[in-house]
């Protein structure tokens, strides 16, 4: 595929940018730096992000204590099966101190994104804290990750490497989720087995229904069961003639709840002469 001009420029940007890095990098090496009071760092913010999943959410990339910033570079990953980035967007930081290049990679199948920026022109670099970029996220599943900040480098306007240290962050999505997996019943009792399957402690309901000419409920009982946690409730009934069932179970919606396809569970079963009604049994194939 043909590579376009904008694209050939970017890549030819970020290229000229790593090479300055590098050779301000090698050059800031030889030279003996000053032991600063706080030394500078790059870190996540906020250290640990949380979100629901099929939402959005940022994280900035911070820096504090610098002195006379001039450009930057860092690398950033995370799970790729569990976040996708939609964005990335240079901060205030070097910004608020003149003309900037800025350029970045985002590459969401490996799960990392490289972003780099300059100052441009003879002028001294940016003092003090703010943010370097900002990255937007999509949570397409339930998980947790740490959001790994590697690869930091800071340029003075004398053309030093800037001493500091980076520090990592940590995501995780949080959803309200519960479930009936398993549903059996007889011509006395109906088992409903019920999961949490979000992140949260969840009280709610399962209602128990029969069809046979009408809906009436059999019974409803309240469960509060830990993240990850199930439960069977028995329900008792008494069906007022033979024949085919079709047996309801419902678990009722938890607030935020994000999945309730599975809120709902169904199942035929057959009543043959343990009724309390009179009435003909399933041998004779009659669906009510």
């Amino acid at each position: 595929m043909e590579t376009s001009k904008s694209e050939k420029h970017v890549k030819t940007s970020f290229t000229i940018i790593l090479l300055t890095i590098l050779v301000l990098t090698i050059a800031g090496s030889k030279i003996q730096l000053a032991q600063e009071s706080f030394e500078a760092t790059v870190y996540v913010d906020p250290p640990t992000a949380m979100a629901k999943i099929y939402q959005e959410f940022s994280v900035n990339i911070s820096i504090s204590n610098v002195t006379d910033l001039y450009g930057w570079e860092f690398k950033f990953k995370w799970d790729a099966t569990l976040l996708e980035a939609t964005n990335i967007t240079e901060g205030n930081f070097l910004k608020g101190q003149g003309d900037t290049l800025f350029v970045i990679n985002i590459n969401n199948t490996e799960g990392y994104v490289r972003a780099a920026c300059t100052l441009i022109g003879s002028i001294p670099g940016a003092n003090g804290s703010g943010t370097l970029a900002t990255i937007k996220f999509y949570v397409e599943t339930l998980g947790e990750c740490v959001l790994d900040l590697y690869d930091t480098k800071l340029v003075s306007s004398t053309e030093q490497s800037i001493e500091h240290t980076s520090i990592d962050g940590y995501f995780y999505a949080y959803a309200h989720d519960v479930a009936i997996i398993n549903l059996a019943a007889s011509a006395t009792t109906v088992n409903v087995t019920v999961e949490n399957q979000g992140t949260y402690t969840e009280t709610f309901n399962i209602s128990t229904y029969y069809t046979l000419l009408t809906d009436p409920l059999i019974g409803t009982q309240t469960i509060t069961l830990e993240p990850g946690a199930n439960a069977t409730l028995v329900f008792t009934w008494a069906p007022p003639r033979y024949g085919r069932y079709e047996i309801l179970a419902e678990a009722s919606t938890v607030p935020g709840e994000v999945d309730t396809s599975d809120n709902t569970r169904t199942i035929i079963i057959c009543v043959d002469g343990g009724g309390s009604g009179g009435g003909l049994g399933c041998s004779k194939k009659l669906l009510y």
